[in-house]
């Protein structure tokens, strides 16, 4: 009879390294032409607030860190893809794979000093993959949203000659992120890392001034729309080592340079007579600027953090994070945005992960918090936001039997945005995340005798 001998190997077979990249080369392939486009840069979202610079920042993550206050640069282990810092890529071992697939559902309540409303929505959140190359390199593939811009505003003004005068304002859209990330280990205790991303998408925004109360007065529409693709970097390093009584200790720093996207706009201006279910009774054109080439300049960017963990039991992180947005020009023109900020903690508590006895001992349970100044100031306020998270990581059986560690990840995120006061819009939301993360053993020699 054939005995089956397995032996873990730190050097994969090429062979099956070749099949493991071809074979999940063409999944991620897949996933990225369903899911591109309008599927992560427009989840639905609706807030006036996505109308300045390149729309609402997404910042994901996988769902295991998103659940503990959006940490990551000081962050890393051999089961999750953490975009965050690409140093932490290193921690993947050499005969195993990571893939992750996540979804996102949003509630929001719109909230101003008069009135309130609530929209509910949701979206495909991210396609991660992380595998060795060599020994002593490991690469990722991530497919996620970058920023979202979704508004659809009116404002009215009264004259006594004219009567009321309406002001609409909307927009859609918003950029994606292909993502290529290495880490490498020079050192023993030392990672480094890079994210080679092409982010790309097109914004539309438009704006009409019409009269309700004439009939004699001419409307006016402005269409502004652009499209970008370019070339996106962030780098990342991590210190980590053993302490004593068996803790480990992670310092990161990331830091992502000042980019300039190569973009095209186009600009439309015209007068029209009537509209009727969104068609328009256009009479001349103002303005026509079919393509204007030009930058949208991204900004500079740095972040610390560090993290103490004691593998099997706990885990706790806090990190800084700035973007100097104040640096932002779109075709050469600033958006009156500021530097923004961020701090966040969070933490993993373990019951007893090699339970035999008890499933629910095993299960991850996930907490922290944020709080952003973002690179929003209207009306002499610098808008905010805080929001607090939890979730949970529930093993799937067998798979720790195995050697493995895939597992389905249930995060949820409560928090607030903007203000009520002068007239702003108080942003309450609920995100609840959801992916399932994979973890198996590919590269693994067998020998039968």
């Amino acid at each position: 009879m054939l005995a089956e001998k397995t032996y873990f190997n730190n050097k994969p077979d090429s062979v099956l390294k070749s099949q493991f990249v071809f074979t999940f080369g063409l999944l991620f392939t897949a996933f990225a032409l369903l899911f591109t486009g309008e599927a992560f840069s427009q989840p639905g979202i609706s807030s006036p607030y996505s109308s300045f610079g390149i729309g609402y920042l997404s910042n994901t993550n996988n769902v295991r860190l998103t659940s503990m206050g959006k940490i990551g640069i000081g962050s890393r282990d051999h089961f999750t893809i953490n975009i965050a810092n690409p140093a932490s890529y290193s921690a993947f071992d050499s005969t195993s794979f990571v893939f992750e697939a996540g979804v996102v559902g949003m509630f929001v309540n719109y909230k101003t000093d008069k009135t309130d409303a609530n929209l509910v929505t949701g979206t495909v959140s991210h396609l991660l993959m992380g595998f060795p190359v060599t020994k002593w390199w490991r690469a990722t593939l991530a497919l996620l949203p970058y920023s979202s811009v979704g508004y659809d505003a009116s404002s009215y003004n009264y004259k006594t000659d004219v009567g009321n005068i309406k002001y609409q304002y909307f927009g859609s859209g918003g950029f994606n992120r292909f993502n290529v990330g290495s880490s490498f280990q020079p050192l023993r205790n030392l990672s480094l890392g890079v994210n080679v991303s092409y982010l790309w998408g097109k914004i539309d925004k438009g704006q009409t001034i019409s009269f309700p109360d004439s009939l004699n007065l001419t409307s006016t529409r402005i269409d502004n729309s652009f499209t970008s693709g370019d070339i996106y970097l962030d780098m990342g390093v991590q210190y980590h080592a053993r302490m004593k009584n068996n803790l480990d200790l992670v310092v990161g720093a990331t830091f992502n340079p000042k980019t300039n996207l190569a973009s095209e706009g186009h600009y439309i201006a015209r007068s029209y007579a009537g509209e009727s279910n969104g068609i328009y009774n256009f009479k001349d054109t103002i303005t026509y600027i079919p393509i204007e080439r030009g930058y949208v300049e991204m900004p500079m960017g740095y972040g610390f953090g560090f993290s103490i963990e004691k593998a099997g039991h706990w885990m706790f992180g806090m990190e800084y994070k700035m973007s100097n947005w104040s640096e932002f020009r779109k075709f050469g023109q600033p958006d009156s945005l500021q530097n923004s900020s961020t701090f966040s903690l969070g933490g993993e508590y373990i019951p007893d992960a090699n339970s035999a006895y008890s499933y629910f001992q095993t299960v991850r349970i996930r907490f922290g918090g944020h709080f952003t100044q973002s690179y929003l100031q209207l009306r002499g306020e610098h808008l905010k936001d805080f929001g607090i998270t939890f979730g949970f990581g529930f093993p799937l059986k067998g798979s720790q039997l195995r050697g493995n560690h895939s597992m389905i990840n249930l995060g949820f995120e409560i928090g607030s945005r903007g203000t009520v006061y002068r007239d702003l819009i108080k942003e309450n939301y609920v995100n609840i995340h959801f992916s399932m993360s994979i973890q198996e053993r590919w590269f693994v020699k067998r020998r039968y005798k």
